[in-house]
């Protein structure tokens, strides 16, 4: 088995480091396991030495089962500095059916003045929580209708620019790149059955698409998922 048919997550909390692997070609989990650790505090002022010796015992063991080298992973992490940032900005559409580009151009106008406000913060998750048109609130996209003005509810999950290079610089010792973060604690917000749904695997849900509502983050565009 190759790298490319297989997802690769680490999951990364205070007292615990999770690791999971998927198949590809039909969504299975084939490797999960659960490594105890005790940090006071996972942020950027973190010793993350200490995190080397699990991490690497747990790619070894991923390596072993996938029989290829581990150089890309979705990384999970649950930090108590995760800031949410709510924003609504709104278009005037001069009684013109809502095109994607006009979606694309709010998100983009909100993304911008978070960069712009949180100079320090980097945006992790983008998810929409309303639209309002023509002062009627949807929780989807209504294209078939003509529209004088349409606003959007965005959330912004946001870390610390200064943890997030940490982290990459970490797994980067280990000549793994990360593809995506994802917050633990928004993804823990789609748990059904506690006893059932591990970490990874809504971890890799949420890539594949679970929340309808988030954004795309894409480099130098972003695309609606939902669309």
């Amino acid at each position: 088995m190759t790298e490319n048919e297989t997802n690769v997550y680490f999951s990364l909390n205070q007292k615990e480091l999770n690791t999971g692997v998927f198949k590809e070609s039909d969504h299975s989990l084939i490797f999960f396991n659960t490594e105890n650790i005790n940090i006071s505090s996972l942020n950027e002022y973190t010793n993350f030495e200490i995190l080397e010796k699990p991490i690497e015992k747990n790619i070894k063991q991923i390596e072993k089962n996938i029989n290829s080298f581990v150089t890309n992973i979705f990384l999970m992490i649950d930090t108590n500095e995760t800031v949410s940032i709510y924003i609504s900005l709104m278009k005037k559409l001069d009684n013109k059916k809502i095109q994607q580009k006009d979606i694309k151009y709010i998100i983009q106008d909100a993304k911008q003045q978070i960069f712009n406000a949180y100079p320090d913060k980097d945006i992790i998750h983008i998810i929409v929580k309303k639209y309002v048109v023509n002062d009627l609130d949807y929780t989807f996209v209504p294209t078939d209708i003509n529209c004088n003005k349409i606003s959007i509810d965005v959330q912004f999950i946001c870390f610390s620019k200064n943890l997030i290079k940490k982290i990459e610089t970490l797994f980067n010792n280990f000549q793994i790149s990360i593809d995506r973060i994802i917050c633990s604690r928004y993804a823990k917000s789609f748990v059904v059955n506690e006893n059932q749904d591990n970490i990874c695997q809504i971890g890799y849900n949420l890539n594949k698409g679970l929340n309808k509502q988030e954004v795309v983050i894409v480099p130098k565009k972003i695309e609606k998922s939902g669309f």
